[in-house]
C-alpha cells in the first residue's frame, strides 16, 4: 500500500488540531497554532511517530516472501490504525478543553482509520499459508488457481483500503501500454509446464507489470468484481479477481478485453501470488524459466 498517503493523512490530522482546535477567541493565526501546538504536547507527536514507524518500514517482496508475511503485514496495518485510534482518543480525553478536537478526530477515526483496519484485516484473511509467493521450483511445475475465497478476501479488503488511501483520479484501473499478443501470452503463465511458464511469458508478464504504477494495480484490483464459484476459465477471465482464481489449462491465453489490460493483469497476477493456493506454470526443467516466473510474480506484488 502507499506508504506516502498515510502520511500525508496524519500530517493533516495534525494541522487541522493544531490550528482549528483552541478557543473560540479571535487570536492572531500564528499564535492559535503555535499555542496549540504546545499545549497539545508530546501525546499526539507519539501518536503520528508511532504510526510513522509503521508506514515508513522497509517490507522488501522477494520471491521467496512467504503468502503468511503479506498477511502479516496486512495484520500489522490494522493493529497499528485501532494502536493510534486509542492513542488519539486518550488525547482527546485529556485535551477536553479544545471545542473542534473532538469532531476532527472522530471524523478521522471513523472515515480513515477504521476503514483501513477493517480493509487491511479482511485482506489479511486473504493471504495465509507458508507458500512463497513465487515459489516455482527449477524442475517446474503447473499453475494452481487461487483459493476463491482468500481471493475476494484480498480484493474486498483492499477496496475498503484503497477508497481511503487514493483519491478517485489516482492510478488507472484500465492502464495499459504493451503489445496486445504479448498481453494474451501472460496466460500461459497459469496453464502447465509442459510448454507454458517459459522465460518469454515471464517477460511478457514483467513487462505488463513495469508498465503500470502501484496505483494503476491497486485500482485494478479495488474495481474488480469478486471471482464467482463456478469453474473459472483463462480465456474467460473478466478481470484481476478471475485471472488469479482461473483453474490450469494448457496453452490457454487471456483473450477477453477487459482482462487484457496491463493494470488488471499485473492485478490477477498479485492477487494469484499472494492468496492461498495460487501458483504459476514454470517450464519443466528450465531453470531460468522458474526464475523468470518467480521474479514476475514477486515484482507484481512489491508494486501493489
Amino acid at each position: 500500500m502507499k506508504r506516502i498517503t498515510f502520511c500525508a493523512l496524519l500530517m493533516t490530522l495534525f494541522l487541522l488540531l493544531g490550528c482549528g482546535s483552541g478557543s473560540t477567541k479571535t487570536e492572531d493565526p500564528k499564535t492559535t497554532f503555535l499555542t496549540s501546538i504546545a499545549n497539545l504536547g508530546k501525546g499526539f507527536l507519539d501518536v503520528f511517530t508511532s504510526l510513522s514507524d509503521m508506514i515508513t518500514g522497509a517490507f522488501g517482496i522477494k520471491a521467496d516472501t512467504k503468502k503468511e508475511d503479506i498477511g502479516a503485514y496486512f495484520t500489522k496495518i490494522a493493529e497499528t490504525m485501532t494502536s493510534v485510534k486509542k492513542k488519539l482518543q486518550e488525547e482527546v480525553a485529556n485535551n477536553g478543553n479544545y471545542l473542534k478536537l473532538k469532531t476532527v478526530v472522530n471524523t478521522f477515526i471513523t472515515n480513515t482509520l477504521d476503514k483501513i483496519a477493517e480493509g487491511a484485516k479482511t485482506a489479511a484473511s486473504g493471504a495465509t499459508t507458508d507458500a512463497a509467493i513465487g515459489g516455482a521450483p527449477t524442475a517446474g511445475q503447473d499453475a494452481s488457481p487461487a483459493e476463491v475465497a482468500s481471493v475476494n478476501a484480498l480484493v474486498k479488503g483492499i477496496k475498503t483500503m484503497v477508497e481511503v488511501v487514493l483519491k478517485k483520479d489516482e492510478g488507472n484501473s484500465g492502464a495499459t501500454k504493451t503489445a496486445e499478443e504479448q498481453q494474451k501470452s501472460i496466460g500461459k503463465l497459469f496453464g502447465t509446464n509442459a510448454a507454458d511458464g517459459t522465460e518469454a511469458h515471464a517477460a511478457a508478464a514483467s513487462a505488463s507489470i513495469g508498465a503500470v504504477t502501484g496505483a494503476d494495480i491497486l485500482q485494478a484490483i479495488a474495481s474488480s468484481a469478486e471471482a464467482g464459484t463456478g469453474e473459472i476459465k483463462v480465456e474467460t477471465a473478466k478481470n484481476a479477481a478471475e485471472i488469479a482464481a482461473a483453474k490450469a489449462e494448457a496453452a490457454k491465453e487471456i483473450t477477453i478485453e477487459s482482462a487484457k489490460k496491463d493494470a488488471v493483469i499485473a492485478a490477477g497476477i498479485a492477487l494469484r501470488a499472494m492468496a492461498k493456493g495460487g501458483k504459476f506454470a514454470a517450464k519443466q526443467n528450465e531453470e531460468k524459466s522458474a526464475h523468470a516466473v518467480n521474479g514476475a510474480a514477486a515484482s507484481a506484488v512489491g508494486k501493489t
